[in-house]
């Protein structure tokens, strides 16, 4: 990123104070992550203000931006600074400014209840594999500052652009969209995640539709499983792919065990996954779905004067997936202590995800056994607790308030309250799980069950498959 002093002014309607620096090469918002020569732009929030810890950076920072009520404790400093109403709205408007440069580049933006990160991680394993120089979001950057802080990190060489957005409240999508503002939007699927602040199922799928709010000209949309259903009656003003149908851009998909089968009208292809796992056999077919298209589009943009780009055929897209492996801590395969196999998937839940993952479980050989947590933030949380299918799992392990109800139709189930007393009782039975045992473990974040996922893993030998 690269950006003049009356580029930064104009994006966000700020002043500056103390004089202009020539340009600006990147934003810290974080001290103690702080690189030599940036901007520091000081957030706020209910607990903390970015303002007062400027003094520990500001000998290192090429500029500070700030907002009026927390600059004045600036006045010392003989660094140049950029005041502006609201330094939150101001970073979205710095990474929106900078999107705007990114002419060459093939925004992608990515959301849904579940599967986002995953399908970008296939997206990313895909394009890196046929040659197209990709950016991407890293770890959990999907909200308000993080979506920011990854475009600002994209370098105008990059063909592709993966952003993962990310939402708790009404509102959030909009603003997103409006920064973001992508070339393709992708909805993975829309299901009860962080209900409770967004209105129930209705209002999760008026704010995941937002993404395409400011979708450019020419730009199109990939809607997951039973998207396009919660969209009944909207207009879709944008060239729409519904994975729902048989269209020819329509990636389908057949499982059995672990044997995908991939086809289109004209193409046929296989996989063998490392589990059999329903839920990525969707999200490989709407990767697939979205690479295809992207070719498909980029060849008909191309002169006479380009030099043309193989189209990759979907055995290719197929065979550059066999060597994807999961996230960690979504489905992620690692071998524990006593040669136990850990399912952790243990970042996230709601219902859609949770009920994958324990489908995915049922469908091994061998002892299972699944250790799950409260999913939070749900809006009829007893009822979507109550309802998980848990058939054909050999050992129950329930872990939070909410979870406690899945006892009543299932009182073989061990409960704990809370994650210290599982963990207690887990490191003194440890010996019970054995080289033929798969453990899933799985809750919302808020539960960390990845203490449990680090207690039955034995330090020496940790490896993931």
């Amino acid at each position: 990123m690269r950006l003049s002093s009356i580029e930064l002014q104009k994006a966000t309607g700020g002043h500056w104070h103390k004089g202009m620096p020539e340009s600006i090469s990147g934003i810290s918002t974080d001290t103690r992550k702080f690189i030599e020569g940036h901007a520091f732009l000081a957030l706020r929030g209910p607990n903390f203000d970015g303002h007062r810890f400027a003094e520990q950076i500001v000998s290192k920072a090429h500029a500070l931006i700030g907002d009026e009520q927390g600059a004045p404790l600036w006045e010392h400093f003989t660094a140049p600074q950029l005041r502006v109403e609201d330094t939150l709205t101001a970073l979205g408007d710095i990474a929106n400014a900078w999107r705007n440069r990114l002419s060459q580049t093939t925004v992608i933006a990515i959301t849904g209840s579940y599967g986002k990160t995953t399908v970008r991680s296939m997206l990313s394993h895909i394009f890196n594999a046929l040659g197209i120089c990709t950016a991407a979001t890293h770890a959990n950057l999907n909200n308000l500052i993080g979506v920011p802080t990854t475009l600002l990190g994209i370098d105008e060489s990059a063909e592709v652009a993966l952003i993962e957005c990310g939402i708790s409240e009404p509102g959030e999508m909009g603003r997103l969209s409006q920064i973001v503002q992508p070339d393709v939007a992708v909805i993975t699927g829309i299901s009860e995640a962080h209900s409770s602040g967004l209105g129930g199922i209705e209002g999760i799928a008026r704010e995941k539709r937002e993404l395409i709010s400011h979708l450019l000209p020419q730009g199109w949309c990939v809607f997951g499983s039973n998207v396009s259903q919660q969209f009944k009656g909207q207009d879709i003003p944008h060239t729409a792919i519904d994975m729902d149908t048989t269209d020819a851009d329509v990636v389908q998909w057949k499982l059995e065990g672990q044997q995908l089968q991939l086809f289109t009208a004209r193409e046929k292809a296989t996989l063998t996954l490392s589990l059999p796992a329903r839920h990525w056999a969707a999200n490989i077919a709407l990767s697939a779905t979205i690479v295809l298209k992207y070719f498909r589009e980029k060849t008909n943009r191309q002169t006479q004067q380009q030099a043309p780009q193989m189209m990759p055929n979907l055995q290719k897209i197929a065979d550059t997936l066999s060597s994807w492996k999961a996230v960690d801590g979504r489905m992620a395969t690692v071998i524990g202590a006593n040669g136990i196999t850990i399912l952790d998937d243990s970042y996230n839940a709601n219902p859609a995800s949770m009920q994958a993952a324990l489908d995915t479980l049922s469908q091994l050989t061998g002892h299972k056994t699944a250790i799950i947590g409260d999913m939070a933030e749900l809006e009829y949380s007893a009822q979507a607790h109550a309802d998980l299918d848990v058939s054909n799992i050999d050992r129950l392990i329930l872990i939070g308030h909410e979870i406690q109800t899945l006892k009543t139709s299932h009182p073989e189930a061990l409960w704990f309250k809370t994650t210290d007393r599982a963990l207690e009782w887990i490191k003194a039975n440890l010996n019970s799980f054995g080289d033929n045992h798969t453990v899933l473990i799985k809750a919302s974040r808020s539960m960390h069950l990845d203490r449990i996922v680090r207690a039955m893993v034995s330090q020496e030998g940790i490896h993931a498959l």
